[in-house]
């Protein structure tokens, strides 16, 4: 709804005023029988909830006195409040965490005013963007946040509703599902194409065996991104674009896209990427068989101690093809320890173990099982092709060929989504 209304003296845009309301009715408990009776026909207040129709300002007032609300605090320039909605999100997407991090602090000094205003919930979709993005708090910590906006989704203007379903995207991409993640993100693109949800499209395509679609947006974020001079953004871009090639064996490609993604983090001395160039790195030079070349990076990325674990795995499994037992165990017997057992990578490490010593054995079957499930509880679909390959191999072994078929399947219903072309 365009334009604005006169409430409680104060001049209030209507498109925030519907949100508002049917925010703090649900926080409430009231329904819309209950907040309407006396004041207004419940057809009315729906339709004014859902940005339908509008009201006249007396009549907002009185379903605010019915809410507890006798006031609306003065917010003396909403254009610089936004402003800083803004610049926060932008310091979001380019990395710039501390600078975020100051942003946020001054709106936090500020709650107090924005909380009786009709501008809470802008404010409460802005606050769960920091949450998710720098504070990254799991979707059990932000879910509630995230129904009470969703339950009143109808009444945000499209700026608003395209925030708040690529932020609800990632969070739930992250902690819940996958599916659901990128339905949403796809839902939000339907509003507004912009650089960072083509990069996160991207980036939850490269993960979920959708390649080609992957390098098609990140390819579109990273050529928006140079253009701007947004070369952290564009580095990572590299780097997925890089991953997604390495997939499809696009093996050339893939190791242009992470060799100019290192010489960027170099040049802009950006360290928290090493621990994902170097990882990917050994994958690379794994799937080509240089064994040796993996070897080394593997060793950069586990000497960074972020996640040795998955590092450790590519380090333990070039060993073994370059019959290097001794330095296959001694990997073993460094990580498949207390110490590690807290990280997601320690199960994928001891299916390697599994496999190397035991996969004619039922113990192998039994515990490689339970990793795979862990692993689908835990939405890491990324890894687990290796797993499932293991699998089959070991059924395959004893000649179990209907239960390795069924595997197979599911693979084959990976890998239909994408091309796979050796250079």
């Amino acid at each position: 709804m365009k334009g604005c209304v006169q409430v409680f003296d104060k001049e209030i845009e209507y498109d925030f005023l519907s949100g508002w309301i049917k925010f703090n009715r649900l926080q409430n408990g009231y329904s819309q029988d209950a907040l309407a009776y006396g004041i207004c026909s419940k057809s009315h207040l729906s339709y004014f909830e859902n940005g339908k129709k509008t009201l006249r300002g007396e009549i907002i007032e009185l379903l605010l006195k019915k809410l507890d609300i006798h006031e609306i605090s003065e917010i003396e320039n909403i254009g610089k409040l936004r402003q800083k909605f803004y610049t926060m999100m932008l310091m979001v997407e380019t990395y710039n965490f501390e600078e975020a991090t100051n942003i946020y602090n001054e709106l936090l000094e500020m709650e107090d005013i924005i909380k009786i205003s009709p501008y809470n919930i802008e404010y409460k979709i802005y606050q769960l963007l920091y949450n998710a993005f720098v504070l990254r708090e799991s979707y059990n910590t932000l879910k509630q946040d995230i129904k009470a906006i969703d339950n009143i989704y109808s009444s945000l203007t499209k700026e608003l509703k395209y925030i708040f379903l690529f932020v609800s995207a990632n969070v739930i991409y992250r902690y819940k599902s996958h599916e659901e993640g990128i339905e949403k993100l796809e839902k939000a693109m339907t509003i507004k194409k912009t650089p960072w949800a083509n990069y996160i499209l991207g980036f939850t395509y490269c993960f979920n065996d959708r390649q080609l679609e992957g390098i098609y947006y990140l390819e579109k974020a990273l050529e928006s991104y140079e253009k701007n001079g947004y070369y952290k953004n564009a580095m990572w871009c590299h780097n997925y674009l890089g991953v997604s090639h390495c997939a499809l064996k696009h093996y050339n490609k893939g190791e242009y896209h992470l060799i100019t993604a290192l010489n960027g983090a170099k040049h802009f001395d950006i360290k928290n990427i090493y621990w994902h160039l170097y990882t990917n790195f050994s994958y690379l030079y794994f799937y080509k068989k240089d064994y040796e070349k993996s070897l080394t990076y593997a060793k950069k990325a586990m000497d960074l101690k972020k996640h040795p674990l998955l590092p450790a795995y590519n380090y333990a499994e070039a060993c073994y093809h370059l019959n290097k037992m001794d330095e296959v165990d001694a990997i073993f017997e460094k990580y498949l320890v207390d110490e590690y057992k807290e990280s997601i990578y320690y199960p994928f490490l001891e299916f390697l173990q599994l496999k190397i010593y035991h996969i004619n054995e039922d113990i192998f079957y039994k515990r490689t099982k339970e990793i795979l499930e862990y692993y689908n509880e835990n939405n890491h679909t990324d890894i687990l092709r290796d797993i499932r390959l293991g699998l089959i191999e070991h059924l395959e072994r004893k000649r179990k060929y209907k239960e390795a078929t069924i595997i197979y399947k599911k693979l084959l219903s990976m890998d239909d989504k994408i091309t796979l072309i050796d250079e």
